[in-house]
């Protein structure tokens, strides 16, 4: 029996953003929308957590002298979803944005010289760039869809991004300077959270065409789709390692959301994280070592970085608002 949206909507907000989702009458049958072209409104700026336990989580502490580069996220500190940026070779934290509108979705350009990320200015959710101290601003999309989650490719020049332009959430990719548009995936689901593999060939990506979230890779031209994860959790936010073997990516296989680690050569899985919490967003570090992820296990959502050997964890922020969404770059 064909189910609601509205009911539909509520579990997904919880792990993918609340990106708009179809379900299926029965194994094999796809259910059309019965608008398929106009982009419904979606609350796109952040997750909505789960509720940490209240069980006192133990962790060994990461001395983080000898991290390197710098680490964008978004936050609510000052009441309204701002960018901001901090330097770990400086200790230094500096407000990127500042504006009465939603900025968020932050990722760094390859050379770590610009940030691409997703904003409400001009009325709906659409993507911009700018240089690192929030200077330079140009919009890169123009339409009345949900425009989110960017990602910019190795190389810097191509985004993979989000969009509901054509009815329901599908990937697509532009150039830098956002030209050059195209739709990578088409079906009647939800596709999100692209994230490229280290040589550009490839992108990893989570979609519900089976019902729940799993992990899908495809080529950059949107053909040679292989499942990575096929289980009856809600498997989202991947990202691939530096070499290239690894996915980092968020599951409910336990109560919470918890951080797994799936190697691709040996297909062993690891859960990495145990908080009993939203746990989320995992990012990794140019060598590979470390992981850094946002987690609200102490109550509201703060960012934090895990050296994956020892497990140990450094807390980076420490506010009363929800720090989210985080990014490393290398670039000094």
């Amino acid at each position: 029996m064909k189910k609601s949206l509205l009911v539909l909507l509520l579990p997904l907000i919880l792990i993918t953003a609340c990106q708009t989702l179809y379900n299926r009458d029965q194994p094999g049958e796809i259910v059309e929308p019965e608008t398929t072209l106009t982009p419904t409104s979606t609350v796109w700026a952040t997750l909505a957590p789960f509720p940490a336990t209240a069980t006192p989580i133990v962790v060994v502490p990461l001395d983080p002298t000898g991290l390197e580069g710098k680490i964008t996220f978004q936050s609510d500190r000052k009441g309204n979803l701002d960018i901001y940026a901090y330097n770990l070779q400086t200790k230094t934290l500096s407000q990127v944005t500042t504006n009465e509108n939603a900025d968020v979705f932050p990722t760094w350009s390859s050379d770590g010289k610009q940030i691409v990320f997703v904003s409400d200015r001009d009325g709906n959710p659409e993507i911009y760039i700018m240089n690192e101290n929030g200077s330079g601003l140009k919009r890169l999309t123009d339409d009345p869809a949900d425009d989110v989650f960017p990602t910019i490719s190795p190389d810097g020049k191509t985004i993979a991004f989000v969009s509901n332009q054509d009815g329901d959430d599908e990937i697509f990719l532009m150039d830098l300077n956002g030209e050059n548009m195209i739709q990578l995936t088409t079906n009647f689901f939800t596709d999100g959270f692209p994230a490229w593999s280290p040589d550009g060939e490839k992108i990893i990506y989570q979609s519900d065409r089976d019902v729940n979230n799993e992990l899908y890779i495809m080529s950059k031209d949107g053909f040679d789709l292989m499942r990575i994860t096929e289980n009856a959790a809600e498997d989202a936010q991947p990202a691939w390692s530096p070499e290239g073997k690894r996915i980092a990516f968020v599951s409910t296989q336990t109560e919470f959301e918890e951080i797994y680690i799936y190697n691709l050569d040996t297909e062993i899985l690891e859960q990495v994280t145990f908080f009993k919490a939203s746990t989320e967003m995992p990012k990794w570090s140019a060598d590979g070592k470390y992981l850094v992820f946002s987690s609200n296990y102490q109550s509201n959502r703060e960012i934090y970085i895990m050296d994956l050997d020892s497990k140990a964890i450094y807390q980076l922020t420490n506010s009363s608002g929800e720090d989210f969404y985080p990014n490393w770059t290398q670039s000094k």
